[in-house]
């Protein structure tokens, strides 16, 4: 079957809004849906909707089943290493936030192995940040990579410090910002107001997470500028279920998102989700419309990217868009945010400037021989200038 076809298929599983045509489906098919669903964490919420569908094949449920029971008891520690975290962290005086999984787990989800959590998202301000690194990594946390600009640097230019791996083994990314600072990426995003969102933060277990409106608004602009859907499906049902269980305001909604400028992210996520959840509730009537339909088909292709061409297909996207200029950027390994100086990645354990650009253009050329991926890179691209012409 298409690669087209096949995500279709794969999403209608994971959705609950129309029944998958799974005939004509074969083993190579079934092989790629369960990599896919693997790679996108999807196999416990696909166990917990189809466990009883006898059309899916036994070694494929089988896999799911397992995914699930692991997940469950990933969730057990994976909760103990958050609030280990930012028990340490309040007791130093700062004020952690656990953002997206940890709250949708627990507090949406029917149960948490449905969503697990690969790492958990904590986030600091810029002026302790750096303090509640040091005390992290001074109490055992450890660096999970070297920095590849200086920390000072990351501060001014990205969202998060270096991944740091926990007493219990968790991924845990130290925070400074909820969304990427203006001119980072190669489109427009949005900057949620934290201050106000600190406001509103709510207290749960013993952690703090912020409301479930800023829940939303996080999700929507972590899946739809951050990541443009390579974060894949599952950020349609955390909607659904966060949705569920949790009212909001659509008039104020709207009005807030077209004020802070992620109006239009938010209708194509929530377009997506819509169509793809039954049941999900959306007042649009103060919104101004939808978005067109193609840019809402590529968004179903990218919403299963292969992780492997994501940097491929991300760096070719900056190209189409911008040129030779976007290529200039991409190759000398430059960070730049708007209002801030630049800082150049290091690059010397890579055979220095030149040699990583060689191999990156290289790498490049190999991937862009695969029809899909040219595909990937050009919806990349409009969602791109869809973003800038909206903002």
């Amino acid at each position: 079957m298409p690669p087209g076809a096949l995500r279709q298929v794969l999403l209608d599983l994971f959705g609950t809004m129309r029944q998958p045509d799974l005939t004509g489906l074969d083993e190579a098919d079934w092989d790629w849906i369960d990599r896919m669903a693997a790679l996108r964490r999807l196999q416990p919420l696909l166990h917990a909707q189809h466990q009883d569908n006898p059309a899916i094949p036994g070694r494929i449920a089988a896999n799911w089943r397992t995914a699930y029971r692991e997940s469950a008891m990933l969730a057990l520690a994976r909760t103990a290493e958050l609030k280990d975290c930012t028990a340490l962290l309040e007791g130093a005086g700062f004020a952690p936030l656990a953002l997206k999984g940890a709250w949708l787990a627990h507090y949406a989800y029917p149960d948490p192995a449905q969503r697990p959590m690969y790492d958990l998202d904590v986030l600091l301000d810029l002026d302790t940040v750096l303090e509640g690194y040091a005390l992290l990594k001074r109490s055992g946390y450890v660096q999970a990579y070297p920095e590849e600009i200086p920390l000072a640097d990351m501060i001014r230019l990205e969202k998060h410090l270096p991944t740091l791996v926990g007493p219990r083994g968790a991924m845990i990314e130290l925070h400074h910002r909820m969304a990427d600072p203006h001119g980072a990426l190669d489109h427009f995003s949005p900057e949620p107001d934290e201050t106000a969102i600190r406001a509103r933060a709510v207290r749960l277990g013993g952690v703090s997470y912020p409301g479930a409106e800023d829940m939303l608004v996080h999700l929507i602009i972590h899946a739809a500028y951050a990541h443009r859907f390579d974060c894949g499906p599952r950020v349609l049902a955390d909607i659904d279920f966060l949705l569920r269980k949790e009212p909001v305001d659509w008039a104020a909604f709207w009005q807030r998102g077209k004020a802070e400028g992620w109006r239009d992210g938010a209708r194509l996520v929530l377009e997506l989700t819509r169509r793809n959840r039954a049941g999900v509730e959306v007042d649009f009537t103060a919104d101004s419309g939808p978005p067109p339909e193609d840019l809402l088909d590529g968004a179903v292709q990218l919403l299963f990217q292969e992780p492997d061409t994501c940097a491929t297909a991300g760096f070719a996207a900056t190209v189409i868009k911008g040129g030779w200029r976007g290529l200039a950027t991409r190759i000398s390994g430059t960070r730049s945010a708007e209002g801030e100086a630049p800082a150049v990645r290091e690059m010397e354990s890579e055979g220095g400037r030149l040699g990583w650009a060689f191999s990156r253009l290289g790498r490049v050329a190999g991937d862009l021989a695969r029809a899909d991926v040219r595909r990937q890179s050009r919806e990349l691209a409009r969602l791109s200038r869809w973003f800038d012409g909206a903002a």
